[in-house]
């Protein structure tokens, strides 16, 4: 409880934080304040003062140690039937726990950003820069075969063979590794998309694969969405091909469809492969984890990563519904056409 004089609540707060030390109220702002808050703090109770208003700030003081510290200050005023000021309701804080625990939150948080900027950076020019040579290595392995097989003993065939395979797979995350990369980097700014038309497109890629495996992708009506048509195509395409490769017995069924929701578009992509146990729902959205060898099915493990890292640069997020044996349904958001949300 405090007097109309605005004064005194300085006077009570500058007590109350520097261990009941008895300070002059004039000398409180200027004495105890760090100096480059003590404007902010005068006008926000000159402005608090003159509306009447509920009074709320944070704001650096000396302590009675000599160190540094965070207050933050609440004062709610108490007006008479003039609506004059009678007196002040409120109480200040010490906060510096709180503000030296959010301060070290951010630097390890900037230190995090500066350390993957820097990994993907890595990852970006080491996969740029492999694929001259190791093209090379692949086409001279090829020649080897090419001219020398059945000429040699079996061993020798199946060695070739084996080194073909291995550059070839390397080749397979080397490129995959680039997409990975250029996700995050790509600068593009977002344009109105027809969903619908950027899957069209996907389909008529994928094409041949699909008729290989003799699969059928159905879809609804799509909408518009505010996004990256080169980036939405590429998560299009990975959810298909998953869909596709990971396939039961029956013969691959994919439908996709989307739902307005407030916040944006909720895309669903329903299979009928053979389903993730749930304990790994998480895990199938990180980098390099295969649930299933490559012998199996092959793929390097990164295109459901992604596929994450896609939706998050839109804002958004993915995840997997599902259970062995019956199939997934993969569900994604992207940001409303801002132009629709307006009509």
């Amino acid at each position: 409880r405090m007097s109309p004089d605005w004064s005194e609540m300085l006077q009570l707060h500058s007590r109350d934080f520097l261990a009941n030390t008895e300070m002059p109220s004039h000398t409180w702002i200027q004495g105890y304040i760090h100096p480059d808050d003590q404007l902010h703090v005068t006008a926000a109770i000159n402005e608090a003062i003159r509306t009447k208003s509920i009074f709320e700030l944070e704001h650096r003081v000396w302590q009675a140690d000599g160190n540094l510290g965070w207050t933050f200050s609440h004062a709610i005023p108490l007006l008479d039937a003039n609506d004059e000021i009678v007196e002040w309701f409120g109480a200040a804080s010490n906060i510096t726990e709180r503000k030296k625990a959010e301060e070290a939150l951010r630097s390890n948080l900037a230190e995090l950003a500066r350390s993957n900027e820097e990994l993907e950076q890595f990852a970006y020019v080491s996969s740029h820069d492999l694929q001259e040579p190791l093209r090379m290595i692949t086409i001279y392995l090829q020649l080897l075969q090419k001219k020398y097989q059945g000429n040699l003993d079996e061993k020798a065939d199946k060695y070739i063979h084996f080194a073909i395979n291995g550059a070839s797979r390397m080749q397979n995350l080397i490129n995959d590794l680039l997409e990975y990369s250029r996700v995050t980097r790509s600068d593009k700014e977002f344009e109105t998309i027809d969903s619908g038309l950027i899957l069209t497109k996907v389909l008529s890629t994928l094409k041949l694969f699909i008729n290989e495996n003799k699969a059928k992708v159905t879809y609804d009506t799509l909408p518009e969405v505010m996004a990256d048509p080169t980036l939405v195509a590429q998560l299009f395409q990975n959810l298909i091909l998953n869909g596709i490769t990971f396939r039961s017995e029956e013969i691959p069924k994919i439908h996709i469809y989307a739902e307005r929701k407030a916040n944006g578009w909720i895309f669903s992509m329903q299979d009928n492969g053979i389903g993730i146990d749930p304990q790994y729902s998480e895990r199938i959205f990180e980098i390099f984890k295969r649930l299933h060898t490559r012998e199996k099915y092959s793929g390097t493990g990164i295109g459901l990563s992604i596929c994450k890292r896609i939706v998050e640069r839109h804002g958004g997020r993915i995840w997997v519904e599902s259970e062995l044996g019956k199939g997934s349904t993969f569900y994604f958001t992207l940001p409303i056409n801002t132009a629709q949300n307006t009509k």
